[in-house]
């Protein structure tokens, strides 16, 4: 197999270290290359922007297309926002910002993938979701953030439409949105406190576990949202 990893965060990175230690063909784009990992196996990814995505699959064609794509993209706060925890503090720029994160890079590889490909073709997109853009648990979660969840709920539905259209032009790929849970990264890093160190779990542990959910799916996988056992989880 030969995968592609999109972002060089803590879970992208950890992925990038698993699977070299696994022995498998595996490119990474993103912002900046993990240390101690093969340079050839990096593609500097700086903006999350058509042109990028573009320039990322000049590198491939109908015959060398990766046979598992994993988009780890995902914003939570920068450095002028924190996620919002009244309606008050919602603003069209953040939540635009954060659809440009959270949901639009799935549609974008979707994109270039379908261009690529051909009926007998053979692959998965996996995105990294979270629960908390489930609209069936929205009531259980005391945490706001709208802009963040909004996003991943709009990432879930894009996922399950771009299923059901592979699903008639590529029945050989699928589509899958996967709730990883909590990670210790520079993403949670200004929740410590709240959530607690013990929730936190090790990315290295995940990327070990969502790479052993990945080699196990069926194409009566495609278009579902599932936790890191390949559990459904609720839309």
């Amino acid at each position: 197999m030969s995968y592609l990893i999109l972002g060089s965060g803590g879970l992208g990175c950890a992925l990038a270290h698993e699977l070299a230690e696994r022995g498998e063909a595996w490119l990474l784009a993103g912002r900046q290359l993990p240390k101690g990992l093969d340079p050839a196996c990096y593609f500097p990814l700086q903006e999350v922007d058509p042109l990028s995505f573009e320039a990322l699959f000049t590198l491939y064609d109908g015959d060398s297309l990766p046979t598992v794509v994993i988009n780890t993209i995902g914003l939570l706060h920068d450095l002028a926002h924190m996620p919002e925890r009244r309606v008050e503090e919602v603003t069209p720029e953040w939540l635009e910002e954060s659809l440009q994160a959270n949901a639009w890079p799935h549609l974008a590889l979707g994109a270039c993938l379908s261009r690529l490909m051909t009926p007998e073709s053979r692959l998965w997109l996996c995105s990294l979701s979270d629960l908390a853009g489930s609209l069936a648990a929205a009531d259980r979660s005391p945490a706001r953030r709208y802009s963040y969840r909004m996003s991943k709920a709009a990432l879930n539905m894009g996922a399950r439409i771009l299923a059901g259209e592979w699903a008639e032009r590529f029945p050989g790929a699928g589509v899958i949105t996967v709730h990883p849970g909590l990670m210790d990264t520079p993403m949670q890093q200004p929740f410590r406190q709240e959530i607690g160190a013990a929730r936190l779990q090790d990315p290295a542990l995940v990327a070990s576990r969502l790479l052993d959910l990945l080699g196990t799916l069926t194409p009566a996988h495609s278009g579902r949202f599932v936790d890191l056992q390949g559990d459904p989880l609720p839309w």
